[in-house]
């Protein structure tokens, strides 16, 4: 995305839509290049046949593995407008929605409140008090290099796959840049994985 986009996405007057009922996030993505992974490797939160959500140093980000690109991105910069300084995110379980709220470390309840919701196919945040009954969980795995499936270890790997029919989805990186980031679509059975890379 050009610096265009990025304008577009500070300034209420320019390309940035609001609709009466919420705000269309603009896509940018002009910091990637010099953003390192950080201390952990992001974390899948949901995938399916054609979309893959995560979360990292970038935010939320939504890739369509059928067009190849990033479709949607909530940034950790963008979303403080909203009064959330440390955003946790989850989706629904038939992957249309991303539910925000702010990880509250000091919270003396153990209850997490849902204070935002994302459309996907529309790119709109809207605050909402409804939450969520029946969000998505991906698989954890404690260590990721010692299960067979991950046999190259040139890589650093996700901590967290996601199981479809007859294979799973996991992250990579081969360095700490997050250029360098990589979805796997690894067969249980015979087969080649297959690999995106997201940012190139």
């Amino acid at each position: 995305m050009g610096p265009e986009t990025e304008h577009a996405a500070k300034d209420p007057g320019n390309e940035k839509v609001t609709l009466p009922e919420g705000e269309e996030l603009a896509v940018d993505m002009s910091d990637i290049e010099q953003m390192n992974i950080g201390a952990e490797m992001p974390q899948l939160l949901y995938a399916d046949n054609n979309i893959v959500v995560m979360q990292g140093t970038f935010g939320v980000f939504v890739y369509n593995i059928q067009d190849l690109i990033v479709t949607n991105r909530i940034s950790y910069e963008h979303i403080k407008s909203y009064g959330i300084t440390m955003m946790m995110a989850s989706v629904s379980q038939d992957g249309t929605t991303i539910f925000i709220g702010n990880d509250d470390m000091s919270m003396s309840s153990n209850e997490f409140i849902y204070t935002h919701q994302y459309d996907i196919s529309t790119r709109v945040i809207k605050k909402t008090t409804q939450q969520p009954s029946n969000l998505y969980s991906p698989k954890t795995i404690e260590v990721p290099g010692y299960h067979e499936q991950y046999d190259d270890l040139q890589y650093d790997t996700s901590h967290n796959i996601v199981e479809l029919d007859n294979s799973f989805i996991y992250l990579r990186s081969s360095y700490w840049e997050m250029k360098y980031l990589q979805i796997v679509n690894c067969p249980y059975e015979d087969g080649e994985s297959k690999v995106f890379d997201v940012f190139k």
